[in-house]
């Protein structure tokens, strides 16, 4: 099978997207953690817990979209392969 030619628009808007919402995720938990330990006085405890929390959800939200990405190329590869019998 030849390889697929991708619009270069559409792999721009994924990459930004994609790394909006990893950015997003991170500074949130990051920040978060920081305003929690100012109200609590709990030193950088709740910053770490915080950066922690946004970096796991940051790596799940990329594994969802890898996998995302590959069940599209999976259903594409089968239709392709149904049409050629």
């Amino acid at each position: 099978m030849a390889p697929k030619k991708q619009n270069w628009a559409k792999s721009l808007t994924m990459a930004l997207n994609l790394g909006t919402s990893v950015a997003a995720v991170v500074a949130i938990g990051l920040f978060g953690g920081r305003w929690l330990d100012a109200r609590f006085g709990t030193g950088n405890l709740l910053t770490i817990f915080g950066f922690l929390l946004g970096a796991a959800t940051a790596m799940k939200i990329l594994w969802d979209r890898m996998m995302e990405k590959e069940r599209e190329e999976t259903e594409e590869s089968q239709t392709f392969d149904r049409l050629k019998k």
